[in-house]
This record gives structure tokens, sequence and C-alpha cells, in this order.
């Protein structure tokens, strides 16, 4: 059986400086290395202080100069947030930087607190459809030559660079709460 840790940084009081839930954060992903736990799974979160992780690839990025095996995975990003084109490039960046270790996570997101202020009017629904037209695209980004023509992105054919380290790009997994979600995670050959 293999065993992750799910962690972001979390400020529980206001006296507790970004500085130190940092450090907090780089020795609790460094023991959960040097244990031999298969991934740390960071996610991405806007404007709460329980959960400081704005962009998850770049803690982890950060984290991979601090372990030597262990996987690094995005729990999760927030689809909607992203263009499909800047994400296959950051995650591809944050794969090659890492040396092949990262795994993708995705979902629509969860706090409509973070719809408001990140895309205000947008609900869940129009946030599960965006992640559904994002997040077939990026093997296909990651591949080379893909042209899009969608309801919420278009674009020319299309590479993403740089080129992800692993072979067909990170792994892609989907958060998914519902039977709709698992259908289109299984659908697309991605992790559930």
């Amino acid at each position: 059986m293999d065993f992750s840790l799910f962690a972001h940084m979390e400020r529980l009081t206001p006296d507790q400086s970004q500085e130190q839930l940092n450090q907090d954060f780089i020795e609790l992903c460094k023991m959960a290395d040097d244990a031999g736990m298969r991934a740390i799974w960071t996610g991405e979160h806007h404007g709460m202080e329980f959960t400081i992780t704005p962009n998850p690839l770049l803690a982890l990025v950060n984290i991979a100069n601090h372990t030597k095996n262990i996987r690094l995975g995005t729990g999760t990003v927030i689809a909607p947030f992203w263009h499909p084109i800047k994400l296959a490039g950051e995650a591809a960046s944050a794969d090659l930087i890492t040396g092949g270790r990262i795994e993708l996570g995705i979902a629509r997101g969860a706090y409509s607190y973070e719809y408001e202020r990140l895309m205000p009017g947008m609900d869940a629904w129009e946030a599960g459809q965006r992640m559904r037209e994002i997040t077939p695209l990026l093997p296909k980004l990651w591949a080379g030559d893909c042209a899009h023509e969608g309801e919420f992105f278009s674009f020319p054919s299309t590479t993403s660079a740089p080129k992800p380290l692993q072979d067909g790009g990170p792994p892609i997994w989907i958060a998914a709460r519902d039977p709709n979600s698992h259908e289109f995670g299984v659908h697309n050959g991605f992790n559930i």
C-alpha cells in the first residue's frame, strides 16, 4: 500500500508568520520523502489563509529542491482559472525542473468564494464545463500542433513549450465527486 501526504501552508492564527509556515511545510515534506511516501499533494487556493497555495506548481518546484524521490502532485489546480496553453506549459516546465516527478490533479474548484473573486458570475456548473474542455487538451498540447475551437477557448495550432520530461506528460488526475466526473475521467483515460 502506498501512502501520500496532502498538505498546504495553513495559517490558523494571525500571529503565525508565513515565513515559518513555509519552513514548517518544507520540513513536513522532507519527512514524507524520508519516510518513503509515494507523493506530496498540494492544492490551489486564492485569498484564504487556511489554504495558502496560489500556485501549487510553484510550491512543488520548491519542494523538489528539498526532496529526492517523492512524486509531487497538484491536489488540485482549479482548471477554470487557467488557460489550457498556460497550464500545459507551466505543468511541463514544472515536470522538467523536478526531474519528471509532477502529477497533475485537476478540479473545477470547490469554493464560490474564489469564483466570486477570480471569475465573477461563474458557477459550479460552468466551472465543471471549463474543466471538461481544458483537461483533454493538455496531452494534445504536450504532443504538439493542437488547434482548438471550443465553448470557452479557441486557439490556432499550438505546442507546449517546454515539453514535459515524462513521456506523454505528467499523469492527470480528476477530482471527482459525482458519477459524471468519474465517467469523464475514465472516458479520457485519466486517473480518478
